[in-house]
């Protein structure tokens, strides 16, 4: 099922058919070499010429799209010595004496209750010390022993297994190959810890050459070279292999494989010495760094324990035909489906590097949210296991939330919600999380700022009536009042309500000779235009800065006017498309998922969120909703600083960065 849901990731936010040229088939022979990845026995197969997508899927029994999800790089076309992941499968048909027997290995998903249900879908993440890794072959009850010759046989080495090894992994050792090894021990028919194989001894005139590397000269190893370029027909993974080191590490080294792998592509094979080694995109070693504070909360123990997460999404997976039948030429953003895989696949991305630190997590993915439906979520959160839970992220419907909130508090679970800005979510829960940033947290940043940066200003605040981000601008007012008795703030602070005292009344409360601060305390986006419409012609004779609120990036808005207005906006997620942090986020999001990642559809959302909680629970463990308020967390998009407002509510986040128009593109103030 995981799978699955993986292939339709892939299909739905690529939804462009792939198109394929078929030929004669030729008859290929499955690979004996087998990897480990994530946990998961894969075969290495190198492409002949001949072969095609339709043979390899039959010869593999997998599907073309099994092949496509695992091997983005096919899109482009099937290419002689392509090198190949391929799940690792039972054949269809009686396998040659020359083909290894494999045994299918266990699925990690839990089942769904009814066959008409999408079933859950799990992730287990864990480092690679202490997952065991299956056996590349069947073993069964009764095994044949080993034949092995007199120890004194001067063709063969004895060797003794270790734990997790595999053949693949042995033969690069000793510099074999897999079918050696495998001819050197009749009746071979898996590995197992401790034990004994031969490993055949090549003479000196012998050389095995790896994929895409040059056999080596004489005895001496040649030096690996700080760059190469790229030859017609390499892979990324066969490059890393050839250089012994990994996909991710060319990644990270080489922002440019965003826009994919090119023959003639001058790519870095290391960093220059005397820098620090790469961390994880953008972020501090979590596992190997106390946090800076709180550090009562901190317990090194945290992460040896195994976490279980619950992602509540709107998958929609009973309406996915409909997307992947659609035309070509239809916006995919219309299928309400299309916008939380990217959330899924920013999370999963986070998880997958933080494991790289001894991250521990059960991972849930449930399609359990519907807009204006609650029986998905109902249904859902019946399922055994929801009320042990660790964390629950979504879900992102509000009919659903409620419903879910309830299930987390009646049952002491943190439960997290993305997207809304609503203050009250978190009134009376104290189980709730909100990430997007409270009124509170806008007000006091924006005091802040004028106060710091514009101390004389006229300020101008504007609400748009007298409902409307009351809390916020009633905050502000506050804020600002209490500046100007302690002396922090020296200029003039008036208000406004634009419903009643129209632009007219706005304009009367500006000064010349200082500069005047405009904020408008809306996020109605009929009135927003044209309370900037009507503002710009006042810019021409009076020094203005209009402010914005965060979400105004999502409204119709004239360039032209902004730029006449010195605008400003307070926003909580802003990204710095031309920091290496983000430059690498993307290159391995579009790596590993064949697409591009969009803010729009909550791609690095999720992986902020992802990297902030995981964190969290490798920090903190149990404790970790107490914890958070003392974790200030930096992400891509998002920053993270947590309070509660009153004893018994939930967090909400206090983060605001404040952004300006320069050179037409939004730039952060500070």
């Amino acid at each position: 099922m995981r799978l699955r849901l993986f292939t339709l990731l892939l299909l739905i936010i690529a939804l462009v058919p792939s198109q394929y040229i078929h030929s004669q088939e030729v008859t290929i022979k499955r690979s004996s070499v087998v990897e480990q990845y994530k946990g998961k026995p894969y075969y290495i197969h190198f492409v002949a010429q001949g072969e095609t997508l339709t043979s390899l899927a039959k010869a593999y029994n997998v599907s073309i799209e099994e092949l496509n999800a695992e091997n983005p790089a096919i899109d482009k076309g099937l290419k002689a010595d392509m090198v190949l992941r391929i799940p690792q499968k039972p054949a269809m048909e009686i396998p040659s004496a020359n083909a290894p027997q494999v045994e299918k290995p266990k699925a990690t998903a839990v089942a769904s209750e009814k066959p008409a249900e999408k079933a859950l879908v799990e992730k287990k993440t864990e480092p690679a010390k202490a997952v065991p890794v299956p056996n590349t072959q069947v073993q069964p009850s009764e095994k044949p022993k080993l034949q092995s010759k007199p120890s004194d046989d001067q063709n063969y080495t004895l060797y003794q297994v270790k734990k997790q090894e595999t053949l693949y992994g042995i033969s690069k050792q000793y510099n074999v190959s897999v079918d050696d090894i495998m001819n050197a021990n009749p009746g071979f028919t898996g590995l197992d810890e401790g034990m004994e194989i031969r490993i055949p001894k090549h003479k000196s005139t012998d050389k095995t050459v790896s994929v895409d590397v040059p056999a080596p000269k004489g005895n001496k190893a040649e030096p690996v070279p700080d760059e190469i370029t790229v030859k017609q027909g390499e892979t990324l993974y066969s490059i890393a292999k050839a250089r012994n080191t990994t996909v991710d590490e060319l990644v990270d080294l080489n922002p440019q494989l965003s826009e994919g792998l090119k023959a003639g592509m001058v790519l870095k094979l290391r960093k220059p010495e005397g820098k620090p080694e790469s961390k994880p995109t953008g972020q501090s070693t979590p596992a190997a760094l106390r946090p800076a504070k709180h550090n009562e909360c901190y317990n090194p123990d945290n992460i040896n324990k195994t976490y279980k997460i619950g992602l509540l999404l709107p998958f929609l997976l009973d309406e996915a035909t409909a997307a992947l039948e659609a035309p070509e030429q239809k916006d995919p953003s219309v299928f309400e489906n299309f916008n939380y895989f990217q959330f899924y696949a920013g999370f999963m991305l986070a998880a997958d590097s933080l494991e790289k630190y001894g991250l521990h997590a059960r991972i849930q993915v449930l399609d359990a949210d519907r807009l204006n439906d609650s029986l998905a979520i109902r249904q859902t959160l019946r399922k055994p296991g929801l009320d042990k839970m660790d964390l629950l992220i979504g879900p992102m419907y509000a009919s659903s939330f409620t419903i879910a909130d309830r299930f987390a508090e009646k049952h002491s679970i943190g439960i997290i919600n993305p997207l809304s800005r609503r203050e009250s979510i978190v009134h009376g829960n104290p189980y709730v999380i909100k990430t997007q940033a409270s009124g509170t947290g806008i007000s006091a940043k924006l005091a802040s700022f004028i106060s710091h940066n514009y101390p004389g200003a006229n300020i101008v605040s504007v609400r748009n009536d007298k409902k409307e981000l009351k809390v916020v601008a009633d905050d502000f007012s506050a804020r600002i009042k209490a500046n100007i008795t302690a002396h922090s703030f020296s200029g003039s602070f008036q208000e406004s309500v634009f419903s009643t005292d129209l632009m007219g009344g706005v304009a009367k409360k500006l000064k010349a000779g200082v500069q005047n601060i405009v904020i408008f305390f809306s996020n109605n986006k009929n009135a927003v235009p044209n309370f900037i419409s009507l503002l710009n012609p006042n810019a021409k004779s009076d020094n203005i800065i209009l402010i914005g609120m965060d979400g105004w990036e999502e409204l119709d808005l004239e360039t032209e006017f902004l730029v006449n207005l010195n605008y400003h906006q307070l926003t909580s997620n802003y990204i710095d498309y031309e920091s290496e942090a983000v430059q690498q986020f993307t290159a391995r999001f579009r790596a590993k998922y064949g697409a591009v990642p969009l803010s729009t559809r909550h791609a690095f959302l999720g992986y902020d969120i992802g990297w902030y909680f995981l964190t969290s629970l490798m920090w903190y463990g149990d404790h970790y909703m107490e914890c958070i308020p003392e974790y200030k967390g930096n992400g891509l998009q998002f920053d993270f600083d947590f309070s509660g407002a009153e004893k018994g509510d939930g967090l909400q986040n206090q983060a605001i960065n404040i952004v300006k128009l320069q050179d037409y593109k939004m730039v952060k103030v500070e």
